[in-house]
């Protein structure tokens, strides 16, 4: 248990937690109601068991977070302001070409989505979001969004892009679609990680960046 739960124990006694103490009680929850929602599934887990694993009170607990979806969006938020720092958008050279810029950006999605923290969430959803439709929704408002961002940015660097705002975002939505059927065909099929996933950016690159440049 971390220090700043044990510590809010007795704050009543002492005053309030520092700054410090009340992030450190948040990271904590945070924490608990994850591993909980990947071990037991998101719909198994109460809010009472996220309060005992994480050693908070009610009232501690529910004065951060009123239910389970507010609670599994701070999460995603979370972990998307973490992915952001860890995995920086990868760029092409300067004044490459759209199809360049578009393969080196797929090769960082790939790399991404191997991670445990990410790919573990992903099972989640996959289990729970007919059930709880809500969950879909919170993952793209926040983690889809960032991913999105960051392949903007990306395609603006290309040479060759004639693409509109709109359309750029457009793009970016379809390479992360292609990632993910991507990654779903290789947990079925098998194959090399890194090399597997540079045949597909390649591949997915020359696709898309068709339509998307200047003739």
């Amino acid at each position: 248990m971390p220090q700043a739960v044990k510590q809010v124990r007795t704050a009543g006694r002492r005053g309030r937690p520092s700054r410090e103490e009340e992030r450190e009680i948040t990271l904590a929850i945070l924490d608990a109601a994850l591993r909980l929602f990947l071990n037991d599934g998101y719909g198994a887990t109460s809010m009472k068991r996220i309060g005992e694993e994480a050693g908070v009170a009610p009232n501690t607990l529910y004065a951060r977070f009123p239910d389970k979806a507010t609670l599994f969006r701070a999460i995603v938020e979370w972990k998307a302001a973490l992915w952001k720092v860890t995995n920086p958008p990868r760029y092409a050279r300067p004044g490459s070409p759209m199809m360049e810029v578009i393969e080196v950006a797929l090769t960082a999605v790939f790399d991404a989505m191997e991670r445990e923290d990410i790919s573990a969430i992903g099972r989640l959803l996959a289990q729970e979001t007919e059930r709880f439709p809500e969950l879909a929704q919170i993952y793209h408002e926040n983690a889809t969004r960032v991913g999105q961002d960051g392949l903007v940015e990306s395609i603006r660097q290309s040479s060759d892009c004639t693409l509109t705002e709109e359309e750029m975002y457009d793009l970016a939505k379809t390479m992360l679609e292609c990632a993910s059927g991507h990654m779903n065909l290789r947990m079925f099929n098998g194959g090399s990680g890194q090399e597997t996933h540079r045949r597909a950016a390649k591949r997915i690159a020359t696709l898309l960046s068709r339509g998307s440049v200047r003739r």
